[in-house]
C-alpha cells in the first residue's frame, strides 16, 4: 500500500493533517464498523482497508513529529543544561494525584524575580492504542477464508490504552506568581469509552525559601 493509497483510502487529499485523518477514519469506522447490525462482508473489507491506511498514516506522522522533536532539541544544545539545573535551584515536586481523568501535581515553586525558570517532570501519557484505536479489540482473520472476528487487542491487552513515557514542560514566568493552579486543557488521563481527556493541573505553592525534605 502506497501512501497515496492510504490517504485515498479515507478520502482525503495527500497531505491531510493528523486532526483530519483522526476525523476521516472514524467517520468510516462508524459507517463500516463490523460490530454493527446488518454490515456484510464487503462493509467489513472496507473498515479493514480503512484502518490499515489509517495505522500506516498515524506511524508516518509519529516518525515525523519525534525527527521534528530531535531537530529542535539539536537547536538548543543548553536544554539538556536546564532540565537539570531548574529543579534543584527553582521548585520541588510535593506529591500527584488523579481525580476522575484529572491529575493534579502539587509544586513548591520559588518567587521569580526576572525571567522565570521551566518546570520539567516525568509524566506517562495515556493515549488511546494506535493499533485497535481504542476499542480494545481487533479483527483477526478465521483460516483462509475472508471472514474475521473481533479478537483482544494483543497491544493494550483489551484496555484501549497504551502508556507512553514523556516529559512534562511547563514556563513558569514572574506574571504567573500568585496564580494557585495553572491548567493545562486536555493534557490528562484519556478515557477509550468515551474518547474524552482530562487536564492536568499544577497546583503552586509560591515560597520565598524551598522547604526541606523530610
Amino acid at each position: 500500500m502506497s501512501k497515496t493509497s492510504s490517504y485515498q483510502d479515507l478520502n482525503l487529499r495527500e497531505g491531510a493533517s493528523v486532526s483530519e485523518i483522526k476525523a476521516a477514519f472514524r467517520h468510516l469506522a462508524k459507517a463500516y464498523h463490523p460490530d454493527a447490525a446488518g454490515r456484510d462482508q464487503a462493509d467489513v473489507e472496507k473498515f479493514i482497508k480503512a484502518q490499515s491506511a489509517y495505522q500506516k498514516l498515524m506511524k508516518k506522522a509519529v516518525a515525523h513529529n519525534r525527527t521534528r522533536r530531535a531537530e529542535e532539541a539539536a537547536r538548543q544544545p543548553d536544554s539538556a543544561a536546564l532540565r537539570e539545573a531548574a529543579p534543584a535551584a527553582n521548585w520541588r515536586f510535593e506529591s500527584r494525584r488523579e481525580v476522575g481523568l484529572n491529575v493534579h501535581y502539587r509544586l513548591f515553586v520559588l518567587r521569580p524575580e526576572t525571567g522565570g525558570c521551566q518546570v520539567v517532570l516525568p509524566w506517562q501519557a495515556r493515549e488511546a492504542c494506535p493499533r485497535c484505536l481504542g476499542q480494545g479489540q481487533t479483527l483477526a482473520r478465521l483460516g483462509r477464508n475472508n471472514l474475521y472476528r473481533p479478537s483482544t487487542c494483543d497491544k493494550c491487552g483489551g484496555s484501549g490504552t497504551v502508556t507512553r513515557e514523556s516529559r512534562l514542560e511547563v514556563k513558569i514566568t514572574p506574571e504567573m506568581v500568585g496564580l494557585d493552579k495553572i491548567r493545562l486543557r486536555q493534557a490528562g488521563l484519556y478515557e477509550p469509552k468515551t474518547a474524552r481527556r482530562g487536564d492536568l493541573i499544577l497546583e503552586i505553592d509560591w515560597v520565598d525559601q524551598l522547604p526541606r525534605r523530610n
